[in-house]
């Protein structure tokens, strides 16, 4: 504790004794994490989805692509001068679809399969401006809000002699999680006019891994009975836009 008070301390005197000026920015950027438990729902999926492209006639159902990258947007604000501390909140999404029909005989057979998987992140920044103007590094911890979003609508009526490897529930439903995070990021600017500038921002998300419910159900995509933990834990990269008031 007397260990963390100092911290808060030397924080304060540099802060205090620094220029102080109100810095606002918003980034869009492009993220990439790897959704384990997610990821084996698709693989496994997809292998009964090439089983039954072997079997069926007409065109095949597309696989469905592994969740990989995503999108995200972050706005920050932050009061200080060369040592700055604020908050921040982030949005990411990633997203997979496919769609399609078998033909048996003739009877179709549509398939339209969708996983996305969202999160929403409040945090405390504390960051250092390495060069003014040009160069800003931050560190944040908080806590995060997930939600998985799942939606299958797959045959049961296929020809009975197919030994299916894995049938995909059919459902509709969204499952929410939460829990803590931290993330480190470099900002790397170039000002345009007074207290106006764009640059590039490069981070990395550590998130422990929880199990999304809903109501009382947990999320089991690949029906093993043990719940798949989700986890956001990943980089980012992306454009910014920042300006700063001088108080």
């Amino acid at each position: 504790m007397r260990l963390i008070g100092a911290g808060l301390a030397v924080v304060g005197v540099c802060v205090a004794g620094s220029a102080m000026s109100l810095s606002i920015a918003s980034s869009a950027h492009g993220v990439w994490f790897d959704l384990p438990s997610l990821n084996q729902f698709v693989r496994l999926t997809n292998q009964t989805l090439a089983f039954v492209n072997e079997r069926s006639g007409g065109d095949p159902v597309p696989p469905l692509p592994e969740l990989r990258h995503g999108v995200g947007l972050k706005l920050a604000e932050a009061l200080g001068g060369i040592v700055r501390v604020g908050i921040q909140m982030a949005v990411t999404s990633v997203a997979t679809r496919t769609q399609g029909a078998w033909t048996a005989g003739e009877t179709s057979h549509p398939v339209d399969i969708s996983l996305e998987a969202s999160l929403v992140a409040f945090s405390v920044e504390l960051s250092l401006v390495l060069i003014p103007d040009v160069l800003t590094a931050g560190v944040s911890v908080g806590g995060g809000v997930s939600r998985i979003l799942y939606r299958s609508a797959f045959p049961r009526n296929l020809p009975t002699d197919w030994s299916l490897p894995f049938l995909p529930k059919n459902e509709d439903t969204a499952y929410t999680g939460s829990g803590p995070l931290g993330t480190i990021a470099l900002g790397l600017s170039l000002p345009l006019g007074q207290g106006i500038a764009v640059g590039i921002e490069a981070g990395f998300r550590v998130a422990p891994p929880w199990v999304p419910t809903s109501g009382s159900a947990v999320l089991d995509l690949n029906a093993d009975g043990m719940g798949d933990p989700v986890w956001f834990t990943g980089l980012w990269l992306g454009v910014m836009v920042r300006m700063e008031f001088n108080l």
